[in-house]
């Protein structure tokens, strides 16, 4: 693997934060089409092994939630809860289930249905929680709100198996009344286990360090700073740590972030900010690691750049002459005498 996540037990906690960003409510609509896929991957595939109603039960529900048209969906920051809301609307949804249902005789059968105009309203709550090394804050998300929102008229539903007609214009409403919402409260107490247990846990474990091959191995510490994300006056920022080091050996010290407001007022509606002290952290880290530094891989990963015969025929022509034109060419290099040092002003 290119990246690899391991936790370490070794801290790296600078003065002040060495990366800092923000975004704006503008922002936030901006990123939709990033957010959006992202809550929906959880939601587009529900499975509920059985809910009980009178006289009868659906098992093995499969409810599929596909993600909506990013028109129909709308983004806010909440700074009274400090999280993020997403609200969608227009979705068209999709359930199968089996069922057993006792009308005078008992009737099993499959039922088929479609939920039109469904709305869905989530929030999350953006905070922090002890990570790995404990010493530090990873992120930590809670669910402020989780809403979903059907219309009976808009429910579509298609029931077969046999001696269905007996039981039709009974159970048809039932499930409107009945089984629907259960549907609804299973989802949203799903939802909260996923995100306040799985995400979380994950969260907690994966939130503050990070172990990169090809930049020789140094350890990347990107925990939470100034007690995490802030929502306030329509501006979601965020500062972290930044420090890279190698995990075996002590953090010298030797470098220090400077100071920085996490945004400037006249800028744009997403910002980020990054001090000297991330990069010279990392030359020294690739430097004490004494590792070779994949070039390659940092070409491809940050650029999307695969570099050619070609490419490197331009500063040395001799290399077209020896290989074929469109080869993959491999680079790697390693400090050798000392770390390279950089300095903004």
């Amino acid at each position: 693997a290119v990246v690899a996540l391991m936790a370490t037990t070794q801290a790296a906690n600078p003065a002040t934060a060495g990366i800092g960003g923000s975004i704006t409510q503008e922002g936030i609509n901006n990123a939709k089409n990033v957010v959006t896929p992202y809550v929906f991957k959880f939601l587009k595939d529900i499975k509920i092994p059985e809910i009980d109603i009178t006289d009868g039960k659906f098992t093995n529900l499969d409810i599929h939630i596909p993600q909506p048209d990013l028109d129909n969906v709308n983004m806010k920051l909440d700074s009274s809860n400090n999280g993020l809301e997403l609200v969608a609307s227009g979705l068209t949804t999709t359930m199968t289930s089996d069922f057993v249902f006792k009308y005078i005789i008992s009737v099993t059968g499959q039922a088929d249905i479609t939920v039109k105009n469904m709305g869905v309203d989530v929030e999350l709550g953006l905070h922090t929680q002890a990570g790995t090394p404990a010493s530090e804050l990873a992120p930590k998300l809670t669910v402020v709100k989780s809403a979903i929102t059907i219309n009976p008229a808009d429910v579509d539903i298609k029931l077969t198996g046999g001696f269905v007609s007996k039981i039709a214009n009974v159970l048809i409403p039932l499930i409107k009344s009945s089984l629907i919402p259960s549907i609804v409260t299973t989802i949203d107490s799903t939802v909260k286990t996923m995100v306040e247990t799985t995400i979380d846990e994950d969260l907690q474990k994966y939130g503050n360090q990070i172990l990169v091959p090809f930049l020789a191995g140094v350890t990347f510490d990107y925990s939470q700073y100034n007690n995490g994300p802030q929502v306030a006056n329509g501006v979601l920022s965020m500062n972290l740590n930044g420090t890279s080091f190698d995990a075996s050996q002590p953090i010298s010290g030797k470098f220090t972030p400077s100071k920085f407001p996490s945004r400037n007022p006249d800028g744009k509606s997403a910002q980020g900010f990054l001090t000297d002290y991330v990069l010279n952290t990392a030359f020294e880290a690739g430097y004490k690691t004494g590792n070779t530094l994949n070039i390659t891989a940092i070409l491809g990963k940050f650029l999307n750049l695969t570099v050619t015969t070609d490419n490197m025929g331009i500063v040395i022509p001799e290399i077209l002459t020896k290989y074929v034109s469109g080869k993959p060419v491999a680079i790697s290099g390693a400090f050798v005498k000392a770390p390279s040092t950089a300095q903004f002003t």
